[in-house]
């Protein structure tokens, strides 16, 4: 065995695959262990580099004895991190999650949110994109300020931006060479394209503050859709975003999967290919349906939470639909090494259910967002909650009324537009303008904490695989109250 080996590099996966093109195309020489392609490390064992290594799944892991891997379950606040309706522009008590992240520059948490001026029920019709902080990940406030977009006689709002739909990909800049694009930002202005004669657009627009945003393209080429959750991916230098891959409206797909696509610049977008589907796990009831999955990266493992729908046997249906929205949401885990091929983690029950019957999120656990926050030696996960399941029960579901004006108005006549069109729907459909409530809360987990070996009884024994390792230290995240850890280093012939 060297004694000083290759720093692992982390492009690796990226690495591999050009070596791959390159012996396919003729232009290196095939490898002695082909059709197999290892990293070119001096030495031939797993590589771990400095990359923390949980215990979700095998990859570091040999043998255990009188072992058991447990999820431990996070905790849950009391209430909402977050409501609707405490500033006046919030016109329904119903707010979602778009995107959560830590800005190193001046240490917050930082949230954007959504919320709709004509009613959750109906699309992304009026939908505007608002701003909070957080110094601890507990304590969250919505600020105002004239950077933002005004609202009748409120000079000083939190708005960032009208039109802005559900579906959000706001992410921070791993190139921070250029300050005016501090902030990235693709979503689909579901107003603007009605005005245009277009089913959909996808727009990216940059932010030097995450409030001011400029437009870098007004439409790509593939539209980049439906709860798209957004993280970039080092070890292959690109975005990687993660979406439902059929909407539950089109009958002619398994009902809601998982979808994949990738981009250089948040503009350009591979085609959307499913990578998590009912039909390919046994385990998984056929009446699941997934809403979206959000994932971050840990290390070199892939961590996915995805929303499963336990869909009932109730169908609507209409000239061109049939399909199925009435569900409790839950939460269940899912793990890849790759980021294309998942495996449950969870087994074959949710990670985290609904909550106890009362509670703000006993209906509905829904929408978690890309990554995850660190403070204090506790992760973050936010998700919007509702005490009531998903359901069309008693409500005529309307056809698109499209936008009735330009959004090229001033955000006031915008907005007012909103309320009308608001008011309007709900009395179209007999239903009073205030709906069950959809708040934002956080899953809180010991950092680090998504799985755990404990002992089946008294004493067990974990043996890892052989690696290699940078440094001159590893650390062990334990809980040995009560008890001891004993550490040996074992002969590679063992």
């Amino acid at each position: 065995m060297a004694n000083n080996p290759d720093k692992k590099s982390l492009t690796e996966t990226l690495d591999v695959q050009r070596r791959i093109e390159e012996t396919l195309a003729g232009r290196q020489p095939i490898p002695d262990e082909y059709p197999y392609f290892s990293p070119g490390y001096d030495v031939r064992h797993l590589h771990i580099g400095t990359e923390k290594q949980l215990f979700l799944d095998n990859f570091i892991l040999d043998h255990l004895e009188n072992v058991e891997r447990v999820l431990p379950k996070p905790d849950r606040p009391d209430a909402p991190i977050l409501n609707a309706q405490t500033h006046p522009w919030e016109l329904t008590d119903q707010i979602f999650p778009a995107a959560v992240l830590h800005d190193p520059d001046d240490g917050k948490f930082k949230i954007w949110y959504v919320q709709s001026l004509v009613g959750e029920a109906f699309g992304d019709e009026g939908m505007i994109l608002c701003y909070g902080e957080s110094p601890d990940c507990v304590n969250w406030e919505k600020p105002l300020s004239e950077k933002c977009l005004p609202y009748k006689d409120y000079a000083a709002t939190n708005i960032v931006l009208v039109d802005s739909g559900h579906h959000i990909s706001l992410v921070l800049n791993h190139d921070q060479s250029d300050p005016s694009r501090k902030y990235l930002m693709a979503y689909n202005p579901h107003d603007l394209a009605q005005t245009r004669g277009l089913r959909y657009m996808s727009t990216t627009v940059a932010s030097p503050d995450g409030l001011q945003w400029t437009t870098v393209r007004e439409d790509s080429t593939r539209r980049h859709h439906h709860f798209q959750r957004t993280i970039w991916d080092e070890s292959i230098q690109k975005w990687i975003s993660y979406s439902q891959y059929s909407p539950h409206r089109n009958f002619l797909h398994r009902k809601r999967q998982i979808g994949r696509q990738v981009s250089e610049d948040l503009i350009h977008w591979s085609p959307k290919e499913v990578v998590l589907s009912v039909d390919w796990d046994p385990n998984i009831r056929p009446n699941v349906e997934f809403h979206e999955m959000s994932v971050r990266k840990v290390g070199g493992l892939y961590i996915g939470i995805a929303t499963e729908f336990d869909s009932e046997p109730i169908w609507g249906s209409g000239d061109d639909q049939n399909w199925r929205d009435h569900a409790y949401s839950t939460f269940s885990l899912y793990v890849s090494r790759d980021g294309v091929r998942w495996q449950r983690a969870s087994g074959t029950d949710p990670w985290i259910g609904t909550g106890r019957p009362g509670s703000y999120d006993h209906g509905f656990v829904c929408d978690t967002v890309a990554g995850q926050l660190n403070c204090d030696g506790k992760t973050y996960i936010v998700y919007s909650a509702r005490r009531e399941k998903q359901h069309w029960h008693g409500l005529k579901r309307p056809e698109n009324r499209g936008a009735e004006a330009d959004f090229a108005l001033l955000p006031v006549e915008a907005f007012e537009r909103g309320e009308r069109n608001h008011r309007e729907v709900m009395e179209a459909v007999g239903q009073s303008p205030k709906w069950d409530a959809v708040t934002i809360s956080a899953l809180v987990l010991r950092e680090d904490g998504w799985a755990l070996l404990r002992p089946t009884y008294e004493r067990g024994k974990v043996i890892t695989r052989q690696f290699v390792f940078e440094g001159d230290e590893l650390k062990i995240n334990a809980d040995v109250y009560g008890g001891f850890i004993r550490v040996e280093i074992l002969d590679p012939l063992f």
